[in-house]
């Protein structure tokens, strides 16, 4: 993972509300990179999972809930169309 990629994941992890697991992996994770300058094939492959259900669960709920709030504002339209 390149340092480009990684300031990004960091950087719209600090966005979502993580579990204090997930807290102290991120932080391990600063830690170790700051050290080695580089963090190694498992702490990217837990980072990018982290990473991806964070945002599809956001990805998920958001859609849901503007779909909600489309069939409160027009409560005789269908939603497929």
């Amino acid at each position: 993972m390149n340092q480009e990629r990684l300031r990004y994941i960091l950087c719209v992890l600090n966005r979502y509300e993580l579990s204090l697991r997930e807290e102290w992996f991120v932080e391990a994770l600063k830690k170790y990179f700051n050290e080695n300058g580089k963090i190694t094939d498992q702490q990217e492959s837990v980072l990018e999972g982290i990473y991806k259900e964070k945002t599809w669960i956001r990805k998920t709920f958001l859609g849901q809930s503007s779909s909600l709030k489309a069939a409160q504002m027009h409560p005789g339209r269908s939603q497929h169309r």
